[in-house]
């Protein structure tokens, strides 16, 4: 009976705590974002990570089927391991809903219309090859831009923090190395 108190003790303090801290995950434009599958604000879907959609027009009927529509290169010959962004252009201020993604070292950020599949805005960021890529501990992999208040968030690998205009690209916060 203790044992079972116990448990059940511990499992009610753990949901009241995950309660609680999920309040301050992101303010409310992004977390409708969030709960709109037609879009991917947070880099696993939502704040579980669940990554994937609740889209319906892909499943074990149809799946088979698939094929490549369109394919971007960024440039970069090496690992890619962040998923993209797709924003609507309510939340960019650009006429159209815009995807966003990223590259391995050197880390640049592209806008890409996806009305016209045209690059609205490129970052490229000046990064020290030789005092960064010798101390990357996976190859020169990143895992994915953020979203917030406007900006696309990017943590390039020299460790600076960068935060662009998502309607133009223009770095508008930096944070340099800790």
């Amino acid at each position: 009976m203790k044992t079972s108190f116990k448990r059940w003790l511990i499992a009610l303090t753990s949901l009241i705590a995950f309660a609680s801290s999920s309040a301050v995950l992101a303010n409310a434009s992004v977390e409708k974002l969030i709960a709109d599958p037609n879009y991917w604000a947070f880099p696993g879907g939502n704040y579980w990570n669940w990554r994937y959609t609740e889209l319906k027009q892909i499943n074990n009927t149809n799946a088979h089927k698939l094929q490549a529509a369109w394919t971007f290169s960024t440039g970069v010959l090496r690992g890619h391991e962040g998923g993209p962004l797709v924003l609507p252009g309510s939340a960019t201020g650009l006429p159209h809903d815009t995807l966003y993604i990223h590259a391995a070292f050197p880390n640049n950020v592209f806008a890409i219309n996806l009305d016209t599949l045209e690059i609205v805005w490129e970052y490229v960021p000046v990064q020290d090859y030789d005092e960064t890529v010798p101390v990357m501990c996976c190859d020169t992999v990143n895992r994915g831009l953020g979203y917030g208040d406007g900006k696309i968030l990017l943590q390039q690998a020299d460790t600076t923090l960068v935060a662009m205009d998502a309607k133009t690209g223009k770095k508008s916060l930096v944070c340099k190395k800790w």
